[in-house]
C-alpha cells in the first residue's frame, strides 16, 4: 500500500498549496519537483527540462495559442456588437428575446473564440446596456449571457476539446464533429428555459413597444457580419472538409481574424499588440498548467497510483455507471475550486485508464466531460466568466446578481448532458458520418 500513501500525500499537499491560493501551475510544479527529487534525486530533475521542451514542441498544441489569438482579434473587433444586433432583430421580439440572443450570440461567438472568458468580455458591453434599457429582470438578463459564455467549452473549435485530444491522444477533428450536437442542444435549452421562465412571469422582460424590423432590413444586417461567418468556416469548415488539420485551420483562423479586424477598421499597432500581450498571457497560463499536470501525472505513474487504482476500481461490485457518475460527480465539484484547463490536466490522466478499461467510448466520455466543466466558468468561488462580467457591468449590477442568474444554468449543463448519456450518437454519428 505503499503507492497508495505516498499519491495521497503528494494530492494532501497539492490541495494544500491550492487552498492556500498558490496558483494551480505553480502548485503541480512544486510538488512535481520535489517528488521527483525524492524519488531519483538530481537526475530527476532532468525530466523538467525535458517536458517542458517536448510539451511545447508538440504540433497539436499549436492549436491553443492561434485559438487564443483568434479570439482575442473577435473580442476586440466590435462584431459582438453588431452580432448581437443581427440576432436581435431575428429573435429580440419572443418572449425573452434580448436573453435569448445573449445566448445565440454567445453560441456564434463559441464557434471562434472557444474561450469563455473572451465571449464575456466580447458579448457584455454590447448586451447590458440593453438589459437595463429595457427593463429587463437583471438576474434574467446577466444569467443568459453567464451561461451562454461556457458554451465556448463546448462548441467547437474548444480549447479544452483540443487539450482532451492531446490528453487522451484521439483526433481532435472527431471531437470537433462530436461536441457540435451537444452544445447546440445546450444552447437550445437555455433558450427554452428563458422562454418558459418569461411566459410564466412577463415582468421578467417586458415586451418591446418598437416594431419589428422589416425583413429586407434584417437581411442588410445580416450580411454585415457575413466576414464573421465566413472566419467560422474557414477554420470549421476546413477541419471538417479534410482541407487541414486542426493545427493548421487554427493558424488559418489566426490570419482571417486579422483581415476581420482589417475589415472592421479597427486594426491598429497599439490594438494589434494588446492582442499578442492577451495571447501570450493565456497561452502562458495554459501551457505552464499543462507541463505541471504532465510532471505530476509522471510522478503518479512512477507511485503506481494510476494503474493500482484502476485494478482496486475495477474489481468494486458495482455498474461501470456508478463508477461514470462518481467521476462526473467529481468534475463537477472540481469545477467549483479550479478553471477548465486545470481541471482537465489533473483528472484526465487519473481517469483514462478506468475510461478505456471499463469500456467507454472516448469520444462520448470527453465531449460529455466538456459539458460538465462547461459549468466550471460560472461556478464560484473561482468562476472568471462572473467576475469578468462583473467588469465589463456599470456599478448597479452588483456580483451577487451575475451569480444568483448563473445558478440555474449549473443544473441546464446537466440536464444538457442526460440526452447524450443516453443517446451517444448525438456524439458518435456526425464523426462516423463524415470521418471514414
Amino acid at each position: 500500500m505503499e503507492w497508495l500513501i505516498y499519491s495521497m500525500l503528494c494530492f494532501f499537499f497539492l490541495l494544500l498549496l491550492l487552498f492556500i491560493g498558490v496558483p494551480v501551475a505553480f502548485s503541480l510544479s512544486f510538488v512535481s519537483l520535489v517528488a521527483m527529487y525524492l524519488l531519483w534525486g538530481f537526475d530527476g530533475l532532468m525530466t523538467v527540462a525535458s517536458t517542458a521542451y517536448s510539451t511545447n514542441a508538440n504540433f497539436l498544441l499549436i492549436a491553443i495559442p492561434l485559438f487564443i489569438f483568434m479570439g482575442e482579434c473577435v473580442a476586440i473587433s466590435g462584431v459582438g456588437a453588431d452580432a448581437f444586433k443581427v440576432i436581435d432583430a431575428w429573435f429580440g421580439r419572443l418572449p425573452g428575446g434580448l436573453a435569448i440572443t445573449a445566448v445565440g450570440c454567445c453560441t456564434i461567438f463559441g464557434a471562434v473564440t472557444g474561450f469563455a472568458p473572451a465571449t464575456t468580455s466580447a458579448l457584455g458591453p454590447a448586451i447590458i446596456p440593453e438589459l437595463l434599457k429595457r427593463k429587463y429582470d437583471k438576474a434574467l438578463g446577466l444569467g443568459a449571457i453567464a451561461g451562454g459564455s461556457g458554451l465556448a467549452v463546448i462548441i467547437p473549435p474548444s480549447i479544452p476539446m483540443v487539450i482532451y485530444g492531446f490528453l487522451a491522444e484521439v483526433s481532435i477533428g472527431r471531437l470537433f464533429y462530436g461536441g457540435l450536437f451537444p452544445g447546440l442542444l445546450v444552447a437550445l435549452i437555455f433558450g427554452f428555459y428563458i422562454m418558459g421562465r418569461v411566459m410564466m412571469n412577463p415582468s421578467l422582460a417586458p415586451r418591446d413597444a418598437q416594431a419589428a424590423p422589416p425583413f429586407l432590413e434584417k437581411i442588410k444586417k445580416s450580411l454585415y457580419i457575413l466576414p464573421f461567418f465566413g472566419l467560422i468556416f474557414l477554420v470549421l469548415g476546413t477541419i471538417w472538409g479534410g482541407v487541414a488539420a486542426p493545427s493548421e485551420a487554427a493558424a488559418m483562423g489566426a490570419v482571417g481574424s486579422i483581415v476581420l479586424l482589417v475589415y472592421y477598421k479597427r486594426l491598429t499597432w497599439g490594438v494589434f499588440k494588446q492582442i499578442l500581450l492577451a495571447t501570450v498571457r493565456v497561452n502562458c497560463m495554459v501551457m505552464y498548467i499543462l507541463i505541471g499536470g504532465i510532471l505530476f501525472t509522471q510522478i503518479l505513474v512512477e507511485l503506481g497510483f494510476a494503474k493500482n487504482l484502476t485494478e482496486f476500481v475495477i474489481s468494486l461490485d458495482v455498474s461501470k455507471w456508478v463508477i461514470f457518475v462518481i467521476m462526473q460527480v467529481l468534475v463537477l465539484i472540481g469545477g467549483c475550486f479550479l478553471d477548465p484547463a486545470s481541471l482537465l490536466f489533473i483528472s484526465i490522466p487519473i481517469f483514462l485508464p478506468i475510461i478505456k478499461t471499463l469500456g467507454f467510448d472516448l469520444y462520448w466520455f470527453g465531449v460529455l466531460t466538456v459539458i460538465n466543466i462547461g459549468i466550471a466558468p460560472i461556478t464560484p468561488p473561482v468562476g472568471v466568466v462572473l467576475y469578468v462580467l462583473k467588469g465589463v457591468s456599470p456599478p448597479e449590477i452588483s456580483l451577487q446578481d451575475i451569480m444568483l442568474g448563473s445558478a440555474p444554468y449549473w443544473l441546464l449543463y446537466l440536464i444538457g448532458m442526460l440526452p447524450v448519456v443516453f443517446f451517444p450518437e448525438l456524439v458518435t454519428w456526425l464523426p462516423s458520418l463524415i470521418i471514414q
